[in-house]
């Protein structure tokens, strides 16, 4: 994010660019926690409990995160246009960034 996207987010103004690049590090966790939850999936902690149970967890709440993202920009773009935009990203937020504009969007924000 650019210094100008950590000012907005101090103020809980979120742009369009912001809320992508923070899209675009949901994909990569989600995949990430995908694949160790394949990997491990087959291996058991427990009797009971697998070992990739951690990884769905965490996959899916960055499910979540990434849904919540897609609503706000379905408001001016097709999903298919959100999907180009978070492949072609280039400039990545940070997870804690992301929990940041998360946590935004649940409380009060401005959209610019």
């Amino acid at each position: 994010m650019t210094k100008t996207d950590k000012e907005n987010l101090q103020n809980k103004k979120l742009t369009i660019p912001m809320i992508i690049s923070c899209l675009a590090t949901c994909e990569s966790v989600i995949s990430k926690n995908a694949y160790l939850e394949k990997k491990w999936s087959n291996y058991y902690v427990c009797a009971n409990q697998s070992a990739s149970a951690e990884y769905k967890i965490k996959r899916l709440e960055w499910m979540n995160y990434r849904a919540k993202l897609r609503e706000l920009l379905l408001q001016v773009y097709s999903m298919k246009e959100i999907i180009q935009k978070t492949k072609s990203c280039t400039d990545k937020a940070t997870q804690k960034e992301v929990k940041e504009v998360i946590e935004i969007i649940e409380n009060d924000f401005v959209l610019l």
